[in-house]
């Protein structure tokens, strides 16, 4: 079960709480009370990959090793998401499963037509698309280009964030602030938080049958479309904070692999936060170091 609560920064710290969904209300932020985690400079964007993927899919293992090069090419500038879904990824005998529940979903809104396939930010490159049309998904070979054409650009807003995981109690609390530097008051911006894991050995096509994986998405925090920051906080010069708390389950599709999708290691699970507008054109996202306690 999923808890989350929305902060409010005023004179005092006020705690709402609200529905799973995340649609209650808050009282908003201003620029009178600076975030101390989000920059108030301006920046670039980062760019962020969804790395469509799957355990049978033969190509794949040179796909994860171009997501890799872009994030050792590209300190804090890349974040990398292994989506397994499809039918590459779909549970069989002697395979592991990593898929989640939103997989397909992305997979369905992104236009893949063939593994592996990427989306950078979720942005249409013409002539690109892997669908011959409108698509999101594109082929590896584009990931490195698009990577860079995306960080070229000016990011409109800030994400700071720190993320806590209470072994105690198996559980991870998130706070996020946004600050922005640039106008999106004319858009619906989403706050996604997704956790993943790398580090499962199992057998990949490609790879042998001790492959290690990696940034394999686990779970959205905020559901498959992220949540939405209040439209009177987007823009220039404003900002947002919200935090949310998430039971870390002791395993995801199983423990053992195959055919589970295996056990969860604290130390190997990873934090990425990104806002988009909508459910597609990602501004900028951001890896969030973890702290155990």
């Amino acid at each position: 079960m999923k808890k989350i609560f929305l902060l409010s920064v005023l004179a005092s710290m006020v705690m709402f709480g609200c529905s799973d969904d995340g649609t209650t209300g808050t009282t908003p932020g201003t620029s009178s009370n600076n975030p101390t985690m989000a920059s108030m400079e301006k920046s670039n964007r980062n760019a962020v990959l969804e790395d469509f993927t799957g355990v049978r899919c033969g190509y794949c293992p040179d796909g994860h090793r171009i997501a890799n090069d872009l994030l050792l090419n590209n300190p804090d500038r890349v974040v990398v998401i292994g989506v397994n879904a499809g039918g590459y990824a779909a549970p069989a005998a002697g395979w592991a499963n990593f898929t989640s529940s939103y997989g397909q979903a992305l997979v369905d809104q992104s236009g893949v037509a063939g593994y592996p396939a990427g989306t950078m930010n979720r942005q249409y490159f013409p002539g690109k698309a892997q669908n011959k049309g409108t698509g999101l998904a594109m082929s590896r070979g584009y990931w490195a280009e698009t990577a860079a054409t995306v960080m070229a650009d000016e990011s409109p807003v800030n994400i700071g964030a720190k993320a806590v995981f209470n072994s105690a109690k198996s559980e991870l609390t998130v706070t996020y602030e946004v600050y922005y530097t640039g106008d999106e008051s004319a858009n619906e911006n989403r706050v996604n938080i997704a956790l993943l894991q790398s580090g499962m050995k199992a057998k990949q096509s490609g790879g042998g049958d001790d492959y290690t994986h990696k940034h394999v998405m686990r779970d959205f925090l905020t559901g498959p479309w992220g949540h939405e920051v209040p439209s009177e906080n987007t823009a220039e010069g404003k900002w947002y904070t919200e935090t949310v708390t998430y039971d870390v389950p002791t395993d995801y599709n199983g423990a053992v692999i195959p055919p589970g999708g295996g056990a969860v290691v604290a130390e190997d699970l990873d934090v990425v936060i990104f806002v988009a507008r909508g459910k597609t054109d990602v501004i900028t996202g951001i890896h969030v170091d973890m702290t155990i306690e």
